[in-house]
């Protein structure tokens, strides 16, 4: 199994599901290729030199949308039947959870996405490749295919969740949690005691733990079921500035603070209806303090 998001890449190009496209607008464009890609099950893509970007500052799509994807990124055989695929997952998913205890989280000093480091004024989320996905979205949303990283303050677990997060300006972004969820939870639990929320934003990691961060495991066990399907325990980096445990080989890190009683404008966003469409929310929003990246490939 690849060992971080860049392996993979290397992999699922080996087997033809990575399409590279250069040149695409920021602004609709990558959304509309990648919702039309997603419609006809095309591969992943992987768009570079955006408009107005750099090049190497890359945005990637659809990376789980296909069943031999999905079984890539799971460490089986890319030929399996979805039918097959499904009774591979269900037969290893007692083991899987039978050893957690012997994948918790490995904490080393460092990692590649130390490699660059802003801090205060060097802080700048505007240069990211930030895409508006969809024609009526409130803003351009940072936050899709990523996980956010939070901790209760009462039991010390970890969450691992993936929520919609919009960018607001150079250094805060919205982020919208359905109520109920481990990460709202989270923020409310420490807004209780008048207290700011530590929390990490993860852009960039193995797909992976993007599929584990969509779904609803037993508290904290997200970094251990990842490292039992592994087969080795994920490598965290105890970040400086919320001390939360983030992958030591992410691409991109937000880390700040979701401050009580601060709320702005967010959404709609995609084509939703109810609670989610909802028109404009007043969500919380994150401060970020400090950004981690690693070097453009």
């Amino acid at each position: 199994m690849a060992d971080d998001l860049r392996e993979w890449l290397t992999r699922v190009e080996a087997a033809e599901e990575l399409k590279k496209l250069d040149g695409a607008d920021w602004d609709l464009e990558i959304g509309c290729i990648t919702d039309l890609n997603w419609k006809k099950n095309g591969p992943a893509l992987l768009f570079d030199s955006i408009k107005g970007h750099t090049k190497g500052w890359r945005v990637l799509t659809c990376s789980t949308s296909t069943r031999r994807r999905t079984a890539i990124t799971l460490g089986l055989p890319a030929d399996l039947s979805e039918k097959d695929l499904l009774e591979a997952v269900r037969q290893r998913l007692p083991e899987w959870q039978a050893h957690l205890d012997e994948f918790a989280p490995k904490v080393v000093r460092t990692g590649p996405v130390m490699e660059n480091v802003w801090s205060k004024d060097e802080i700048d989320l505007t240069r990211f490749p930030t895409p508006k996905w969809h024609e009526k979205d409130g803003g351009r949303y940072i936050g899709t295919g990523h996980m956010v990283i939070t901790r209760d303050p009462d039991t010390g677990e970890v969450n691992l969740g993936t929520y919609r997060v919009m960018l607001h300006d150079a250094k805060t972004v919205g982020i919208h949690i359905s109520p109920g969820k481990h990460g709202q939870l989270h923020i409310q639990n420490y807004h209780a005691r008048g207290q700011p929320c530590p929390i990490v934003l993860s852009l960039g990691q193995h797909p992976l733990m993007f599929l584990l961060s969509t779904m609803t495991v037993p508290e904290g066990d997200e970094y251990a079921y990842i490292g039992a399907i592994r087969g080795k325990p994920v490598e965290v980096i105890e970040e400086e500035i919320t001390g939360l445990p983030v992958p030591a080989d992410s691409e991109i890190l937000l880390a700040g603070w979701c401050p009580p009683g601060k709320r702005r404008a967010e959404g709609p966003f995609g084509e939703f209806t109810g609670y989610y469409a909802g028109g404009v929310l007043q969500a919380p929003i994150i401060e970020v303090e400090r950004v981690y990246f690693r070097n453009n490939p």
